[in-house]
C-alpha cells in the first residue's frame, strides 16, 4: 500500500495536470489496496491468492459542468492522459446543477479500524484454521464451502482547495456455508473484523456445521404472520434499506418513510421500541469507520434514532445550502445496541409458538415510503414451541415493513449486539413477522 506521502503526492501530481489543463475545480482519490483470499468447497481448497490495486479517480469542473474519469497506472504520462480526459468530458457535459465547490482544509481524527495482521496475514495460520473447518464438515457428514478474505487499503484524497486526508483501513472475513448429503439440511455463519486475527474461524465453522446437521429433513409449514427470533445475521440483512432511509432530502420531497404531512419530516417522531437507539461513531471500539463522510465531512458520532424516537436525518453538503442547514458529519457506520441485553437462549425460551430465522437472502426493496422488503429465509429456519427448538421447517418467502418490524408494538426482547459490517446489530425477538408464500430453497 502507498504511504500517506506517497499517495498525496500522487494526488497533487493528478490535480496540478487537471489545472494545466484547464479545470476550475477538482478533487482526486488514490487507493491502494492489498487482498488475500482463500475459498474452499467440499474437501479442498479450490483458490488462494493475493492481489494488488491501485485506483486513481479524478473529478473535475469546468465552470459548473462536471467530468471524471478513472485508472490504474501512476506513469507521468497516464496521470496528464486521465486528467485531460477528465476536462474533456467535462466541456461537453450539462451544466451540474448541484455542483457545490470542494471543500477546502479540515482536521480529521485518525483511525483506528486498521491492523497489520490483517494487512500480511499469515497464510499458513489461515490454511490450518480452514484445515480443521473442512475436518469438521467431513466428521458431520456434511459438504462445506466458504471463503476466507484479508483486505487492507490506503486512500487518499485531495483538492484543488486545500482539502487533504489520508486513511488506512483494513478487513477480515469469514463465511461458510454447510449442506447436507441429502440435500435438505444447510446451515451459514459469517463474522468479521479489522483485526483478521479476531475472526474466529473455528466457531463459525462449527456454527455452520451445527445448524446443516440441525435441519435436515425440514417440514412444510403454512406461511402467515409468525412470532420469531431473528439471530444478528439475519437482522443485518434488512438493515441496508432502513440505514438508506435515513437522508434528509429524500424525506423533505416526500419520497421516503420518514417522510411527513405538508412538506415536513417525522423526526421526533417515536417510530421505533423505546429500548432502541441507533447512531454512527468513527471511534467504535469493535466498529471503527473512516474518519470521513463521502463528501469529505469530518465524521463524528451521531445519534440517528434515540430510545425509539427519530432524532436525525443527515443532510449532504448540496442539500444542505438549499435549506440553510448544517452538512452532516456521518453516518459512517450504523451501531444498534441496548444497556441489557437479553441472551439468545433466553429470547427463544421466551416465545410460546414461533419460528427462529438464521439470515435473509434474496432481499430486496418493495416499498420506500414504508420499508416494505420481499426475501426468502436460508440456512435454517426452526420452528419453536413452549421456548424449546422443535424442529426444522422449509423455507418461506416474506413480505415485511422494516418500521413495523421495529415498532413499539412489535418488539418483545432484544439480545447483544454482533458486527456484521457496516452494522452492529442485536438479535431479535418479535411478535409478529409476515411470511406470503413458500419457498423451496434450501
Amino acid at each position: 500500500m502507498l504511504t500517506r506521502d506517497d499517495a498525496l503526492a500522487l494526488c497533487d501530481t493528478v490535480l496540478a495536470r487537471a489545472k494545466a489543463a484547464g479545470a476550475d475545480d477538482a478533487i482526486v482519490s488514490v487507493e491502494s489496496t492489498v487482498a488475500s483470499h482463500a475459498r474452499f468447497a467440499d474437501s479442498r481448497l479450490t483458490t488462494s491468492g493475493r492481489s494488488e490495486d491501485l485506483t486513481i479517480t479524478v473529478t473535475v469542473w469546468v465552470g459548473r459542468r462536471r467530468g471524471a474519469a478513472t485508472g490504474n497506472d501512476s506513469a507521468p504520462g497516464a496521470l496528464e492522459r486521465l486528467a485531460s480526459e477528465a476536462v474533456q468530458i467535462a466541456r461537453v457535459s450539462p451544466v451540474h446543477r448541484e455542483y457545490v465547490p470542494t471543500l477546502g482544509p479540515l482536521t480529521y481524527q485518525e483511525s483506528n479500524g486498521f491492523a497489520d495482521a490483517t494487512a500480511d496475514i499469515d497464510v499458513a495460520a489461515r490454511a490450518l484454521a480452514l484445515r480443521d473447518v473442512l475436518a469438521a464438515c467431513r466428521e458431520a457428514g456434511v459438504g462445506g464451502a466458504g471463503v476466507h478474505t484479508a483486505t487492507a487499503s490506503a486512500v487518499a484524497v485531495a483538492t484543488a482547495n486545500g482539502n487533504r486526508r489520508y486513511v488506512r483501513s483494513s478487513e477480515g472475513a469469514f463465511s461458510v456455508t454447510a449442506r447436507s448429503t441429502d440435500g435438505t439440511g444447510s446451515g451459514y455463519s459469517a463474522g468479521d473484523h479489522f483485526d483478521v486475527r479476531r475472526v474466529d474461524v473455528a466457531a463459525i465453522g462449527r456454527r455452520a456445521v451445527d445448524k446443516a446437521v440441525r435441519s435436515q429433513a425440514p417440514r412444510p409449514i403454512e406461511p402467515g404472520t409468525y412470532p420469531v427470533v431473528l439471530e444478528a445475521q439475519a437482522v443485518a440483512d434488512l438493515m441496508g434499506s432502513l440505514a438508506g432511509a435515513f437522508d434528509a432530502r429524500t424525506a423533505d420531497e416526500g419520497r421516503s418513510a420518514f417522510s411527513g404531512k405538508d412538506g415536513k419530516t417525522r423526526v421526533g417522531e417515536t417510530l421505533f421500541d423505546s429500548r432502541l437507539t441507533l447512531y454512527s461513531d468513527p471511534a467504535h471500539l469493535e466498529l471503527p469507520a473512516v474518519p470521513a463522510t463521502d463528501e469529505g465531512i469530518p465524521a463524528e458520532r451521531i445519534t440517528l434514532i434515540r430510545e425509539g424516537v427519530l432524532e436525525r436525518l443527515p443532510y449532504s453538503r448540496f442539500w444542505a445550502a438549499e435549506r440553510t442547514q448544517a452538512p452532516t458529519p456521518g453516518p459512517v457506520n450504523f451501531i444498534m445496541e441496548v444497556a441489557k441485553p437479553t441472551p439468545m437462549g433466553a429470547l427463544i425460551a421466551g416465545m410460546t409458538r414461533g419460528l427462529l430465522v438464521t439470515r435473509f437472502w434474496y432481499v430486496r426493496l418493495v416499498d420506500p415510503r414504508t420499508i416494505v422488503l420481499t426475501g426468502l429465509t436460508r440456512d435454517g429456519l426452526w420452528w419453536v414451541e413452549d421456548g424449546q427448538v422443535r424442529h426444522p421447517v422449509r423455507n418461506l418467502r416474506f413480505n415485511q415493513s422494516v418500521l413495523t418490524m421495529l415498532a413499539p408494538w412489535n418488539v418483545e426482547a432484544i439480545g447483544p449486539s454482533e458486527r456484521r459490517a457496516p452494522f452492529m446489530v442485536p438479535s431479535l425477538r418479535l411478535a409478529g413477522f409476515t411470511f406470503t408464500s413458500r419457498s423451496d430453497a434450501i
